[in-house]
């Protein structure tokens, strides 16, 4: 039973292990926040579907998304060639690209775009915009070019006929077709007509939503694209759908009691989804997902450059408090840098544990006194679980002698803080999430060193051997062979302690029963697909 006790699957009736023997394909990730907003508008229940959240955007570009709420908008505003199922875990499926050929070099592939497809200013979608799309996503190294950036080049995508896309990438890229359904295609000469902030508050898109209002920290409106190409669930379809951004978890729950909200995101408190719970007409969904949460330490700054002292503090953390009395159970520990439910987990990684003595010996072993320690903790405002997870951090290194001051800041702010080492704070803590389903989605952006300057790697770590290894095994197709490489990855990284490896949660929503069609696949952007929601009364 879930947390409404309406026979749901919890994450643990589910082998959780169940969510990955399949695929071997890599990674994305992702955290998310909360940020200022007025008083919701009223809209029409009966065409309109609410997403309430307590997250905003930084930027709408699709090329420049990067975060779980700027990939929702993304996936539903703009196609891509390849698309995911709505299953556990997820499968490809065509997008604007209706079938594709992968040649035996594993390196040439052939898309073969569909002729009815649209922009939604009603110029057809053609090979050329691919190209364009591309070449625009690298040209910015925002969003998640990091993809794409040591796979393809500026030849290697062309355009054989206006619906034919031949791809050679520099180098076997194993996840590579996996990766496809993050590459937004874009209208080139809708944006060229436009200056660089035009799609801040414009689309340039083919997919099943159009934008028809920003509201910057407020909402942003999306109307249904009656032109789209692809299959709708039922004739009972949402014409509108409005993510709101409501800052307050008070406000959020009450807008699911009255019904003017339909479906929350993952980052109320286990309260708020208790409370949602015992709601008639709204059921929370608890499905088996990826969402580790990480501190991590910045390894290039006094006193954390030491590796003493971060195994030192990995020891003195009481995770098994965080389990019970913060998340309600509703979390397993992790044990290293990847979820242990991710293909190619190392079960023989170290996994800390609190342990005051032996953290006392680590400290003992560093060139700094605790006397002199004084760290600052950053959290994402609004999100109570990482909020209590610091002060129960700080309790903990009080033990040591250790200072941690706790800051919460919007998420925009924390994205600009980490992209210099010098406004990086000593100890962040971020979620991140999975687009593709392989050990790259987690291992790369955190922990090579080609990720610095990006949310996902605020710890800014070092270590040629990892680089190595993580780019050996992108380049690499057997299974096999990949799994040895990322075994020895977390072992090296857990040993260095980069990191406090903290917890891998159960994702919580809450939905209203009025909702048909919700799964969540746990896909960064892809779990909020609503062209497959539908009204069901």
């Amino acid at each position: 039973m879930s947390l409404d006790g309406k026979d749901h699957v919890t994450p643990h009736q589910i082998g959780r292990r169940r969510l990955l023997q399949c695929v071997g394909a890599g990674g994305l990730t992702t955290v998310l926040a909360g940020c200022a907003g007025e008083e919701p508008e009223e809209t029409d229940e009966d065409e309109s579907l609410v997403y309430a959240t307590t997250i905003s955007p930084s930027t709408i570009d699709p090329m420049r998304a990067s975060d779980n709420f700027e990939n929702i908008y993304t996936v539903n505003v703009y196609d891509s060639l390849l698309n995911y199922t709505d299953e556990s875990p997820p499968e490809l499926a065509p997008g604007l690209a209706e079938d594709w050929e992968v040649g035996d070099d594993d390196q040439t592939y052939e898309f073969f775009l569909r002729d009815d497809a649209t922009f939604h200013n009603g110029d057809p979608v053609t090979a050329d915009d691919v190209v364009y799309s591309f070449e625009r996503m690298l040209e910015l190294q925002d969003g998640l070019s990091w993809m794409w950036a040591d796979t393809i080049g500026p030849d290697s995508v062309t355009a054989a006929d206006e619906t034919t896309v031949e791809i050679e990438t520099e180098r076997t890229f194993a996840p590579f077709l996996f990766t496809l359904p993050y590459m937004p295609i874009v209208n080139e000469s809708e944006i060229d007509a436009n200056d660089e902030d035009w799609l801040e508050q414009n689309d340039a898109g083919s997919g099943p939503y159009e934008l028809v209002e920003h509201e910057r920290e407020e909402r942003l409106v999306l109307q249904r694209s009656e032109d789209w190409w692809g299959d709708w669930p039922s004739d009972d379809l949402f014409d509108e759908v409005v993510l709101e951004i409501v800052p307050e978890e008070g406000t959020v729950t009450g807008m699911m009691g009255d019904e003017s909200a339909d479906i929350t995101d993952e980052w109320l408190s286990v309260e708020s989804y208790q409370e949602l719970a015992d709601l008639d007409h709204v059921f929370v969904s608890d499905e088996v997902t990826f969402s580790p949460l990480y501190v991590f330490m910045h390894t290039q700054r006094e006193p954390l450059d030491d590796v003493n002292v971060r195994r030192a503090i990995s020891y003195a953390v009481d995770y098994q408090q965080i389990v019970d009395d913060i998340l309600l159970g509703n979390a397993d520990q992790m044990q290293g840098p990847l979820p242990s439910e991710m293909w190619g987990h190392n079960d023989d990684v170290i996994q800390y544990e609190q342990d005051l003595e032996r953290a006392q010996e680590y400290l003992d072993e560093s060139d700094y006194d605790a006397e002199d320690i004084e760290l600052t903790y950053t959290y994402v405002t609004g999100l109570t679980v990482t909020e209590n997870i610091g002060l129960l951090l700080q309790t903990n290194l009080n033990e040591l002698g250790i200072d941690l001051e706790l800051e919460g800041a919007p998420w925009t702010r924390i994205t600009d803080m980490v992209t210099s080492q010098d406004t990086t704070s000593d100890m962040h803590a971020i979620y991140l999430s999975f687009s593709y389903v392989d050990p790259d989605t987690f291992l790369y952006p955190a922990w090579h060193s080609d990720s610095h300057g990006s949310w996902e790697s605020p710890a800014w770590y070092e270590n040629e051997e990892v680089d190595q290894l993580l780019d050996d095994a992108r380049t690499e197709i057997d299974v096999d062979q990949r799994t040895e490489y990322y075994e020895e990855v977390q072992e090296i990284i857990a040993d260095d302690a980069p990191a406090l490896f903290v917890v891998n949660e159960a994702e919580l929503y809450g939905v209203n029963e009025r909702v048909g069609g919700y799964v969540d696949n746990g896909l960064v952007g892809y779990s909020k697909a609503f062209w497959r929601l539908y009204e069901d009364r």
